[in-house]
């Protein structure tokens, strides 16, 4: 039974029960003072973090023994009077407490600062390593990028040889082109005047044939 009561009695709350001390609904009831069950005290000084204050004072008889020197009875009445009878509230010691307690958990916050830079958590080593790994990544690609823009620029000088090779082709095929055209205006002329020479012999020897047979025709005329 001692036992129960003061694990309800580990947190202390303004104005709250002790039956109520663990619950959660009301937070901003707290006092903010963490004590150990086997820290709790009936018999409570000024200098203490807190104290109790009576709501019926027949009830104020509890607090003159401390809770190993109590019956099984006043456990009862202790756990059934919680906020009925009586209540914790801060004492004088509170004040010092919550200064303690500030510079302690600064000092702990500094503490913990101090070795998460020397021992990395596993995110933050994490982190490191893919940042290496984005880094490294890019690099190649950087890499990769630069050798693809090398070769592009000789792809593209390449391109300007074949480019001007296809130019002077083109220029000589069109001048081989002008020139079998002067070729075959050559030749039709050449043709033509070769047939007119042809068609004039061709008369002439007419002409000269019809003049033989006059000639022949006149030496004799008998025949």
């Amino acid at each position: 039974m001692l036992l129960h009561w003061q694990a309800k009695a580990e947190n202390v709350y303004s104005g709250d029960p002790i039956h109520d001390l663990e619950s959660t609904d009301k937070p901003d009831s707290q006092l903010g003072l963490t004590i150990l069950p086997t820290n709790v005290k009936l018999i409570t000084k000024l200098e203490d973090l807190y104290q109790w204050s009576y709501l019926t004072a027949r009830k104020a008889a509890l607090f003159n023994k401390q809770l190993s020197k109590h019956s099984t009875g006043a456990y009862i009445d202790l756990c059934n009077g919680v906020g009925v009878h009586f209540k914790a509230v801060l004492g004088e010691g509170a004040a010092d407490y919550e200064q303690e307690k500030q510079l302690v958990t600064t000092s702990i916050g500094f503490d913990a600062l101090e070795k998460s830079r020397e021992h990395p958590s596993s995110d933050a080593i994490s982190f490191q390593l893919s940042a290496k790994e984005w880094r490294e990544r890019f690099n190649a690609e950087v890499a990769i990028r630069e050798a693809l823009e090398i070769e592009m620029m000789g792809i593209k000088g390449e391109n300007g040889e074949l480019l001007s090779e296809m130019k002077a082709l083109r220029e000589e095929e069109a001048m081989l082109i002008q020139e079998l055209k002067k070729a075959r205006e050559v030749l039709l002329i050449t043709s033509r005047i070769l047939q007119e020479r042809a068609l004039k012999a061709s008369e002439d020897s007419q002409k000269i044939t019809h003049a033989t047979t006059s000639l022949k025709l006149g030496r004799n005329p008998c025949i």
